[in-house]
């Protein structure tokens, strides 16, 4: 007997399904739904079918449901994503336009046992995180209000929303909010630590989240913070989609006023000099939290881009001094009126399919440097893929990021206060008939990179959720009384365990 008719007899008997009301009717009634809208062979077959059918069959859902029937909106709408790797066939996909239309969703997948995605602004380029073959995609598109509150100089965001859009909102505020690095991504980022240009002065983005809204599979929509449910509340900061959908988010503001910033590149054969750089960079200049600095380092393709941030109106500043050494082939650096303005400034991932893993090493200048002859390695499998690109994101991580999140309460992420660095190893290529052997290419890299940090003596078992690879497992890195934490809070909040068996997207608790 399959999930679905497991359940149904399950609510046949819970409603008295003795009387001979259709249990099914009886269902779609509660949630103000007319049965007679929803066709025989879509109640039978149950599921995504039921779900979907039922969701397109009256009032405003049906503005809000898109199926392949549509074309190319449904086209444009499943494919909504930076990487090809994501697009996939779902069912149908419904973006609600509020919180009841959400609820419905939510409580006709539980009942009928359909798996389904979540998609904010589809940050991560894994398969199935955002998107699914076969089921419901839930697109928060629509839930995308925004709204300052001066007394409190707190910023509330629908998950529909990207960075740049709140960036963009409280511009006439003079405000910011410690968020994305680039102003495309999605807030989901948030339920996942969380990394911020802002992160060396204010901690990761989730320790500055003041609450979180989220929807629970049996259709309550409550809101977890510091004071009221608080265990949700520490969960929810870094354990991605596992206890119900996130609907919006409640953050700190700061001030904000014009910034220095923007790309540079640098040849790909100071590669090695650059490490070392960001080594000196990260023992003096880190220290000076208005600094910033992301770099992508092409290994295969001879160009090192890097942004740089600097939260002041200054030319040039003194935090990253060693980078000034390096010779530049661009540079667009210059004085912003605000952040937004430069969030908008994105790197041009040229081809069109990414993915990522992570990994973590303590600050020592040697193995920075020799970090690049163990991504040459992989040079020679990069260049047989067409488009083939290996470029890791160098992410340094200060102890003052460290310090400045804990003051804001329990970092579920419990990262160790020194100086390291989180490594992204980011590829990228062009076709889908690569994508097994870029992904061999990808778990072989990560594994000689952890082996060399091994040997040296520098290697952290903390793996950033947000860059992680599907084959990791970030939550179990936070260390056990953390993971028990947010097992607990699952089966509080989740008795039964639907984010963890319909949500096949995204790392599990189970």
């Amino acid at each position: 007997m399959d999930l679905f008719w497991l359940l149904l007899l399950v609510y046949a008997a819970y409603v008295g399904g003795s009387s001979g009301a259709d249990p099914v009717d009886q269902f779609l009634s509660s949630l103000g739904l007319d049965p007679d809208n929803v066709s025989p062979e879509a109640k039978s077959q149950g599921g995504t079918e039921l779900v979907c059918a039922a969701l397109a069959s009256v009032g405003n859902y049906s503005a809000t449901t898109t199926t392949q029937a549509n074309g190319t909106v449904y086209i444009q709408q499943a494919d909504a994503h930076w990487s090809a790797t994501a697009y996939k066939q779902p069912l149908c996909i419904f973006s609600p336009v509020d919180i009841d239309e959400l609820r419905t969703a939510i409580l006709l997948s539980n009942f009928s046992g359909s798996q389904f995605a979540i998609r904010s602004g589809g940050h991560s380029p894994l398969p199935n995180w955002a998107n699914i073959n076969g089921g419901l995609l839930l697109s928060m598109t629509h839930i995308s209000d925004l709204s300052y509150n001066e007394t409190s100089e707190t910023q509330r965001s629908g998950m529909g929303n990207t960075w740049g859009d709140i960036y963009n909102y409280l511009v006439p505020y003079g405000r910011v909010v410690d968020g994305g690095r680039l102003g495309e991504v999605g807030l989901g980022l948030a339920t996942g630590g969380g990394l911020s240009h802002m992160s060396n002065a204010n901690g990761w983005v989730s320790q500055n989240v003041v609450s979180y809204e989220i929807m629970l599979s049996n259709g309550t929509h409550l809101t977890a913070s510091h004071d009221e449910n608080s265990d949700l509340y520490y969960a929810a900061k870094a354990g991605s989609n596992n206890f119900g959908v996130v609907t919006h988010i409640t953050q700190r503001t700061f001030q904000m006023g014009k910034v220095w910033g923007g790309i540079m590149q640098f040849p790909g054969n100071y590669s090695t000099q650059f490490m070392e750089a960001m080594f000196e960079y990260q023992t003096d200049g880190q220290l000076d939290t208005k600094s910033a600095v992301l770099p992508y380092i092409g290994i295969n393709n001879d160009t090192i881009i890097t942004t740089f941030v600097y939260f002041d109106e200054v030319q040039r500043p003194e935090a990253f001094k060693p980078f000034y050494d390096i010779p530049t082939t661009v540079d667009q650096t210059m004085v912003w009126d605000n952040f937004y303005e430069l969030s908008k400034v994105a790197v041009d991932f040229a081809v069109p399919r990414w993915t990522w893993g992570a990994t973590t090493l303590g600050l020592d200048k040697d193995t920075y440097a020799g970090l690049i002859a163990v991504f040459s390695e992989f040079v020679p499998r990069i260049q047989n893929i067409t488009g083939g690109t290996l470029a890791p994101m160098i992410q340094p991580i200060s102890k003052t990021m460290v310090e400045n999140s804990r003051v804001l309460g329990d970092d579920p992420m419990n990262v160790d206060p020194d100086p390291q660095i989180w490594v992204s190893i980011d590829i990228g290529w062009s076709l889908a008939a690569d994508d097994a052997t870029v992904d061999g290419i990808l778990r072989d890299c990560l594994a000689a990179v952890e082996d060399y940090t091994r040997s040296r003596g520098v290697y952290k078992p903390f793996l950033f959720l947000n860059d992680a690879h599907a084959s990791q497992n970030p939550l179990q890195s936070y260390g056990q009384d953390s993971f028990d934490r947010l097992k607990v809070a699952s089966l509080a909040y989740d008795p039964t365990q639907m984010f963890q068996t319909l949500v096949p997207g995204g790392f599990k608790l189970s």
